[in-house]
C-alpha cells in the first residue's frame, strides 16, 4: 500500500498527469454521488418492499435493462467515439448526423421489443420464471426502457463532449435519485408500484438529459447524413459487446429468477448492487479518459495513451482498495442495513466484490480496445466470458443457490478483463497492470 501510495505522489507532480488527477477527481466526486443514490435507493426498495417483492422488483428492473440493451445496438459507446473525435474538430454536422441515425436505428429495436415483452410479461412471468407476481412489476419496467435508452445515449454524449458532471449525472445519479424521492414520497406497497415508479424516475431523466444536451452542443449548420458502413463497422461489435456484458454482469441474476426464492433473488441484487462501490471508480476515471483514448490514438500519440492508461489504472486502484477490504470484512453490517433478511447474503457480498475489484486494477481495458478501433476483440472476449459465465452459473446454481450465480458472475468479470489486458498488450503495446512497477516512458 505504501508503495502504491509513493507512486501516487510521483504521479500527481508530472505535469502531463495533472489534467487526469484533476478531472479524475471531479468524476470521482460525482461518481460517489451515484454510487451512493444507487446505494440508498436500494436500502430504501429493500426497506419499504421487504425481501420478497423487493425480488420481484429488481429481477423486473434486470430484465428490462438486458432488453434496453439489445434495443440500444450498440449505440452508447459508437456515440462516446464519435462525439469525441468530431467534437474534438469541431465538426457538429457530423456529430448531429452520427446522433440522429443511431437513434433512427434504435427506435425500431427498442419499441418492437417493448411492445413484445409487455404483451407477453404474464406468460414469461409464469413460464420462464414460475412467479406469477412478476407480471406487473416486469410490465410497467418494460414501459422504462425506451426512456432509459434515450438518457443513455444523452449522457454517453455528454461524456464524449467531456461534460462530466452532466454525463455521470444522468447516467448514474437520476434515476435512482429520483426513483428514492417517489418512494419516500408516495411509500410503495409492492413490487408492482415500485416499477411505476422506476418508470417515472426513468422518463424524468430524459427531460433533464435532452436539455443538457442542447445546452452544450452547438447545432448544425446543415443537416448531412453520416456514413452507414462507417457507423456499422463501429456499432456492430459493440452491440455484441454491450449484450455480451450485460450477460456477463446481470446473467447470474436472470438464472437465479428462474432457480431461486425471491428472498434469495433480493439478496443477489442488493449484493450485485453493493459492488458496485468497488468498480464506481473505474466508472468515474472512465468518464474522464474514454474521450482521451480515442483522441490520443486518432492523433497518434502512442506513448502519451500508455502513460495515460497507466496511470488511470494506478488511480482505480488506490481508490478501490479500501472499499474491497471493508466489503470482506464488514459483509454482515453493510448488508444489515437492508433489514434482517438480508444478512445471510454476505458470500454473496464478498464474491462478488472480488470479481469487481479484478475488474478495477486490470484498468479501462474495455474502452481503450473499444475506443482505439479493436471492437471485435473486445466483442469476442465479452462473448466467450458471458457464455463462461452463463453455464457456469446454470451448474452452480442448482448445487449452491444463489452463491453459484454469484461464482458465475464473478468469474464472468474477472476473466473478461484479464483477458481484455493480453489483448492491450497484443493490440497496443503495453500492459495496463503495471501498478507494482510504474514507470514513465520517454517521449
Amino acid at each position: 500500500m505504501s508503495t502504491l501510495i509513493s507512486k501516487f505522489q510521483v504521479l500527481k507532480k508530472k505535469e502531463e498527469n495533472k489534467e487526469l488527477v484533476k478531472h479524475s477527481f471531479v468524476s470521482l466526486f460525482v461518481r460517489i454521488g451515484g454510487a451512493a443514490a444507487a446505494f440508498f435507493m436500494n436500502v430504501v426498495a429493500a426497506r419499504y418492499l421487504g425481501a420478497v417483492q423487493a425480488g420481484y422488483f429488481f429481477l423486473a428492473v434486470t430484465v428490462s435493462t438486458l432488453i434496453a440493451t439489445i434495443g440500444r445496438v450498440g449505440a452508447d459507446q459508437t456515440i462516446l467515439r464519435f462525439v469525441s473525435v468530431y467534437g474534438e474538430q469541431r465538426e457538429w454536422n457530423k456529430v448531429h448526423a452520427a446522433i440522429r441515425k443511431i437513434i433512427n436505428w434504435s427506435s425500431v429495436l427498442v419499441l418492437s421489443l417493448t411492445t413484445l415483452i409487455c404483451v407477453f410479461s404474464k406468460q414469461i412471468s409464469v413460464y420462464l420464471f414460475h412467479k406469477p407476481e412478476l407480471q406487473w412489476p416486469l410490465f410497467w419496467c418494460t414501459l422504462s426502457i425506451p426512456f432509459f435508452a434515450i438518457y443513455n445515449v444523452h449522457g454517453m454524449a455528454l461524456q464524449g463532449r467531456r461534460k462530466v458532471l452532466l454525463s455521470v449525472t444522468s447516467l448514474k445519479i437520476l434515476t435512482p435519485l429520483f426513483l428514492m424521492l417517489l418512494m419516500v414520497a408516495f411509500t410503495p406497497r409492492d413490487g408492482s408500484s415500485a416499477s411505476m415508479y422506476y418508470l417515472v424516475a426513468c422518463f424524468l431523466n430524459v427531460v433533464l438529459a435532452h436539455y443538457w444536451w442542447r445546452k452544450n452542443v452547438p447545432t448544425a449548420t446543415v443537416k448531412e447524413d453520416f456514413d452507414s458502413a462507417e457507423l456499422w463497422k463501429s456499432c456492430g461489435p459493440l452491440w455484441i459487446v454491450a449484450i455480451m456484458n450485460v450477460v456477463t454482469t446481470w446473467g447470474g441474476q436472470f438464472i437465479a429468477g428462474i432457480f431461486n426464492t425471491p428472498q434469495e433473488l433480493a439478496q443477489l441484487a442488493v449484493a450485485r448492487n453493493t459492488t458496485m462501490l468497488v468498480s464506481f471508480v473505474l466508472t468515474a476515471v472512465n468518464n474522464v479518459s474514454a474521450p482521451r483514448f480515442a483522441i490520443m490514438y486518432n492523433q497518434g500519440k502512442m506513448n502519451q495513451l500508455k502513460n495515460y492508461a497507466r496511470n488511470t489504472t494506478l488511480l482505480m486502484t488506490l481508490a478501490a482498495l479500501p472499499i474491497t477490504l471493508a466489503i470482506w470484512i464488514f459483509p454482515e453490517y453493510i448488508l444489515s442495513l437492508f433489514g434482517k433478511d438480508f444478512k445471510e447474503g454476505a458470500w454473496l457480498l464478498r464474491i462478488l466484490a472480488a470479481g469487481q475489484f479484478v475488474s478495477v486494477i486490470s484498468g479501462s481495458v474495455g474502452y481503450l480496445l473499444n475506443m482505439t478501433g479493436h471492437e471485435k476483440d473486445m466483442r469476442n472476449v465479452m462473448t466467450i466470458n458471458a457464455i463462461l459465465s452463463v453455464v457456469l452459473a446454470l451448474i452452480l446454481n442448482p448445487i449452491y443457490g444463489a452463491i453459484g450465480s454469484a461464482l458465475g458472475t464473478a468469474i464472468g468479470v474477472a476473466s473478461t478483463n484479464l483477458m481484455a489486458v493480453g489483448l492491450v498488450k497484443k493490440r497496443l503495446g503495453f500492459s495496463t497492470i503495471s501498478i507494482f512497477g510504474f514507470k514513465r516512458s520517454k517521449e
